[in-house]
């Protein structure tokens, strides 16, 4: 099964603020070993909400609301893509997240649609030019409540999805499940608390995620307002920038660099 694993916000994610060594070399051993065991297929850090936008739409009418955002606690920092068996397995490498890290909330949501929704496969031969975009579709109480989406909605999707990734833009893309099929695990002193949900403050949960690949922030604000999102008419989604390796200026060693080509080569592998 396939799960989203969202590493909540603070206050030196916000500020853009890079990792020290310790904490580097501390998640790359960790990441080497959820790739070594197959579990992490995709991982990517957003950067500040002050290089982002919400993107509102309602009735036709969009409304572009620019970054930073104040809710800290509720923003989202990285996302990671795991493949399990079950959330108690993923709930049990979660527990494992390097204690580097400092006091963090990790979410661990279920992925996929309610009634179900074709795979994205990204087009390995196309061109990698541009810049990489995660758009965060906002949840709703009828998403919370996995109402029912009309099948020619969620076709629709699919088509465009896969004309989309045909074409090098979509790089990847899943709905996920209600709040009821999640958990978090909250980080204090180095001590594990795992809280089992449903969650309440729906308007701060992601309901599904595109990556995409664009030349500009205006460019991905233009994808996102063409987007068939099946659950119209009132739609709200984040725009994030996401890093790139060079972007943090890091001296990454041969094993970092290893480890991220080999998990990226496996999310292609996933997808053929």
């Amino acid at each position: 099964m396939r799960y989203l694993i969202f590493r909540r916000a603070d206050a030196d994610t916000e500020q853009g603020a890079m990792p020290g060594d310790a904490l580097l070399n501390a998640m790359g051993a960790y990441n080497q070993r959820l790739v070594d065991a197959g579990v992490m297929r995709a991982g990517e850090g957003l950067r500040p909400t002050r290089e982002a936008v919400r993107l509102k739409l309602s009735n036709g009418e969009a409304t572009v609301i620019d970054g930073p955002f104040t809710e800290t606690k509720e923003l989202i920092a990285g996302l990671s893509v795991f493949e399990a068996a079950s959330r108690d397995e993923v709930v049990d490498w979660i527990r494992q997240w390097p204690k580097e890290d400092g006091d963090v909330t990790v979410e661990i949501r279920e992925a996929g649609c309610p009634g179900g929704c074709a795979d994205v496969r990204p087009n390995a031969g196309a061109a990698q030019e541009g810049k990489r975009f995660a758009v965060l579709l906002r949840s709703s109480a009828a998403l919370e409540a996995e109402q029912p989406v009309a099948q020619e909605k969620l076709d629709r999707l699919d088509a465009h999805n896969a004309a989309e990734a045909a074409r090098g833009v979509l790089l990847g893309a899943d709905g996920l499940r209600s709040s009821a099929r999640a958990n978090r695990v909250t980080f204090s002193g180095g001590k594990a608390t795992v809280l089992d949900g449903p969650f309440t403050e729906i308007k701060e949960l992601i309901a599904g995620y595109w990556l995409i690949r664009v030349a500009s922030m205006d460019e991905a604000i233009e994808w996102a307002k063409r987007n068939p999102y099946p659950t119209g008419p009132d739609v709200e989604v984040e725009i994030r920038p996401l890093y790139e390796l060079d972007d943090l200026d890091i001296d990454f060693t041969p094993e970092l660099r290893e480890a991220e080509q080999r998990m990226r080569q496996m999310q292609l592998d996933a997808t053929r």
